[in-house]
């Protein structure tokens, strides 16, 4: 009789971790929440490959999201830089506009649109923090921290921190921009959260 857990096995598993992490979260216990959030990676990795379902790679996206969150609050920002690099790579393969703020009218014009906007949102939203993260990398380590190896190209194979900026966190701001004018779901609240981390970003450059 094979014994491995089943797929929604793995999935409760994975439930469970993040719920006693956040829980863990909302009572400031960032080492506690990373624990638990370390728990839930491997089964949500599991999951996601042998699933395949959207909805697996979307909570493994979210694992990575807070993962990164959680080795920045307890001093370890480029782990936290990776797992934002991780995050992205996730949210990118389930965003249909494929970081593209021309395209994000279209794409939250038709059926299923609450989906696609906060699908288009979620890949706009990690990839504005892991601009975020670059610049505090660079800041903490030096400009050649981004050109690291992690044993996959960097994002966009950008790894000046100047052309970060300006193709991966200036189109963020604008797809948010873009989900404000032709969405439902997001507003001008969301738009500046996401363009205040990309000032910050620009602090680090000086400009």
């Amino acid at each position: 009789m094979d014994q491995r857990p089943s797929l929604d096995d793995q999935r409760w598993t994975v439930t469970y971790a993040i719920r006693q992490g956040d829980q863990a979260i909302a009572r400031g216990d960032w080492a506690l929440a990373l624990d638990h959030y370390r728990s839930a990676n491997a089964p949500a990795l599991k999951v996601a490959q042998t699933g395949g379902a959207d909805r697996d790679h979307a909570v493994l996206g979210s694992v990575y999201y807070n993962l990164a969150e959680l080795h920045v609050r307890t001093g370890d920002i480029a782990t936290g830089w990776l797992t934002a690099l991780q995050a992205c790579k996730v949210y990118g393969r389930l965003d249909p506009t494929r970081a593209r703020p021309s395209a994000v009218r279209s794409c939250v014009s038709g059926t299923n649109r609450g989906r696609a906007e906060e699908r288009v949102a979620l890949n706009a939203d990690a990839r504005s923090r892991y601009v975020l993260l670059c610049a505090g990398l660079v800041d903490k380590v030096g400009s050649h921290a981004l050109r690291a190896d992690v044993g996959d190209s960097p994002l966009d194979r950008v790894t000046d921190l100047a052309r970060v900026i300006k193709r991966i966190g200036e189109p963020a701001v604008r797809t948010y921009e873009e989900l404000v004018r032709h969405g439902q779901n997001y507003t001008r609240f969301d738009v500046s959260r996401t363009r205040s981390r990309i000032v910050q970003a620009r602090t680090v450059l000086g400009t």
